[in-house]
């Protein structure tokens, strides 16, 4: 079966329970276009759960030729503001997420949701109720109680009417009327219990203003933006999925039109040890315990592509958690990291940095410092090679000299050898120690012939360290980060819901910084930029950086011991 838009429907091979029934109803005819929507509120910076959201709802429309609208969800002026609708565009730009066309659901929707509660009033489907929030909770019942009925839920449609145009004329104060939607004081699911479809709520908005001073709650704006905007399939996380008989609801008795959408859930993934919800990072950012919201200890996704991840990375991370059939997949951070480090190793440039200096002297090294080349990526031979110096004062690391080595230490010791990277062999002839007894310098020598790429000594050398020459490298600022929240807090957010502190789940030391010496040809590195320094880890320049300071975040250690679980 081909599609109007020329994919061929039996060529596509389903990969989980939702595209089986998008093929199902194309074959039915009861679709003829698969359209989905992202519809955050902009009320925070999004994060890692979102990217999955967004790849499903993109990553579906494009396998069947369909599209993906970004809606902003701005129902509630007193969380919103224009900051975090602007970050969304350029979250899903970085992420090659390009929506059909962007829309504020406040200037091109609101006027249609209105008409429809006023059709729904008159269909004796909808009411004015009167009575407070507080009394209306107790009306509610509970889960084995049926609810009791507003005193003001059998008005006649026209006195409804007449009193849902007075809330929107002004003529009550906030809270003091509602309009509800007349369904079932006694369904089993709390949610049908006659919902809230407008509250009156005096409140600029920060794109119209004070056009209004009712709103529409979320579970009756929701379906009707998804109706009026033609969206097929509407896709969110299984918190929503008590919601999905209310969605339906307004579907059947508001919108009343066929090829209306479907909402459908995906689990949403937990990432073990991280806080994610937008209250929680808003108190955070508010109270100074970060830098803001694009912190790199943050997992916001300006946050992480400050701290150097990737779009493939994320995208690649929430696929292999999959559409899911439970409320919550829970996931260590390292499952995260994986394909972080995965696709850093294939596109991030290697350098020579040395984080913890211990100064060299080759003694038998006179004259001009001596070329060397040194790949750029040896997982990319199109990446090239950068020139580099070796001379008579060079840097190495502090731990790749030992004056009691450990067993099977390959690195340098007196009297033995060690490669430098892209260089010659060494050999240390003497520990050169300060007054107080610390080492202060290594005198050593390089063995002729045995230059990498070269050599012709034929000497058997086990170790290779990398180093920076004293007339090739300057000084960098480097970032190192902890975990924000303390290994005990494995589900931070179920811990501040038992009533723990935020302040004292965090880590006291999860941000350091350090000085180290850095080649030369970083001197060109872009914000952004990302880097291996060999042998220790992956590391992304950061926006702080200045023409006298250049400052590098780590992205993530060399090694981990994660294993992709098999499928």
């Amino acid at each position: 079966m081909k599609l109007k838009n020329g994919i061929d429907l039996d060529t596509i091979v389903p990969e989980n329970e939702l595209e089986e029934e998008i093929i199902a109803d194309f074959k039915a005819g009861r679709t003829k276009e698969v359209v989905t929507r992202c519809p955050p509120e902009p009320s925070g910076y999004f994060y890692i759960g979102h990217a999955k959201a967004w790849t499903i709802n993109f990553e579906t429309a494009q396998k069947f030729g369909g599209k993906t609208y970004l809606r902003m969800d701005d129902t509630n002026p007193l969380k919103e503001e224009g900051e975090f609708a602007e970050s969304y565009l350029q979250d899903l730009a970085w992420l090659g997420f390009t929506p059909e066309k962007m829309i504020y659901a406040s200037e091109a929707y609101f006027d249609d949701i209105y008409k429809i509660a006023e059709q729904m009033i008159m269909d004796g489907k909808a009411y004015v109720c009167e009575l407070s929030a507080e009394e209306v909770s107790a009306t509610r019942g509970s889960l084995t109680e049926p609810g009791k009925e507003s005193p003001y839920r059998n008005r006649t449609p026209e006195e409804n009417l007449r009193l849902f145009r007075a809330m929107r004329d002004g003529k009550f104060e906030d809270g003091k009327a509602t309009l509800r939607a007349k369904i079932d004081m006694a369904h089993p699911n709390m949610n049908m219990r006659d919902p809230v479809m407008y509250r009156v709520l005096r409140a600029e908005h920060y794109k119209l203003g004070n056009k209004w001073c009712i709103y529409p709650a979320y579970d009756f704006a929701h379906p009707m933006e998804d109706a009026l905007e033609g969206v097929t399939y509407s896709l969110c996380d299984k918190g929503f999925q008590d919601h999905r008989p209310i969605y339906e609801w307004f579907i059947e008795n508001g919108w009343k039109k066929p090829f209306a959408p479907k909402q459908r859930e995906f689990s949403r993934v937990v990432i073990e040890n991280v806080l994610t919800g937008k209250r929680y990072l808003k108190q955070l950012v508010k109270g100074g315990y970060v830098s803001g919201w694009d912190d790199p200890r943050f997992v916001t996704l300006v946050a992480l592509r400050r701290r150097g991840y990737t779009p493939k990375a994320i995208k690649d991370f929430v696929k292999s958690v999959g559409w899911g059939s439970v409320i919550e997949v829970s996931v260590p951070y390292s499952a995260l990291e994986h394909y972080v480090r995965e696709d850093l190793n294939k596109i991030a440039t290697r350098a020579m940095v040395v984080l913890d200096p211990l100064k060299v002297v080759i003694t038998n090294f006179n004259g001009k410092s001596e070329e060397i080349e040194i790949e750029n990526n040896p997982n990319d031979e199109s990446a090239g090679k950068h020139k580099a110096l070796f001379g008579r004062e060079i840097f190495i690391e502090k731990e790749d000299f030992s004056e009691n080595p450990p067993p099977k230490y390959n690195r340098l010791v007196e009297g033995g050898i060690v490669r430098l990277k892209g260089a010659y062999i060494i050999k240390c002839n003497k520990v050169v120690k300060d007054k107080n007894g610390n080492i202060d310098h290594l005198e050593c020598e390089y063995l002729p012939n045995t230059k990498s790429g070269d050599d012709t000594s034929g000497i058997k050398c086990k170790g290779t360290i990398h180093f920076v020459s004293a007339d090739n490298c300057f000084k960098v600022t480097i970032r190192e980060f902890k975990n924000l929240i303390k290994e005990e807090y494995k589900f931070p957010a179920k811990s501040l819901a038992d009533g723990v502190k935020i302040e004292d789940m965090l880590e006291p030391n999860s941000l350091t910084e350090r000085t180290a010496l850095a080649e030369n040809f970083l001197k060109d590195a872009k914000v952004e930029d990302k880097f291996q320094f060999m042998r220790k880890g992956y590391y992304c320049v950061d926006k702080d950086s200045t023409d006298q300071n250049l400052v590098f975040n780590s992205t993530i250690s060399l090694k981990d011991g994660f294993k992709v679980p098999q499928k």
